[in-house]
């Protein structure tokens, strides 16, 4: 009878241990579900920077030159009002 008990016991831990290891199989899971995210919102972050990398220079080329465009404006409407006119 000692052996039928050892081995009634042995399959009662056993089929806790599979209980236990579907737990850790899920947890497992969602982590892996909550690792892709994370790697899929830093690829995204990795493109936009990327983009205002490329697009920062043309950006600030371009304001650059309207605010070239509007002192020269400023100065040439100065300059006109200052001289007399016939």
């Amino acid at each position: 009878m000692a052996l039928l008990e050892v081995v009634e016991s042995s399959q009662e831990h056993l089929v806790d241990l599979r209980g236990e290891l579907g737990k850790v199989r899920g947890a497992l899971d969602r982590t892996d579900a909550v690792l892709a995210i994370a790697d899929d919102t830093l690829s995204r972050a990795e493109d936009v920077i990327v983009q205002s990398r490329r697009w920062a220079p043309v950006v600030l080329g371009v304001i650059a030159l309207v605010a070239v465009g509007a002192a020269a404006a400023v100065v040439i409407r100065r300059r006109r009002q200052g001289t007399p006119q016939d």
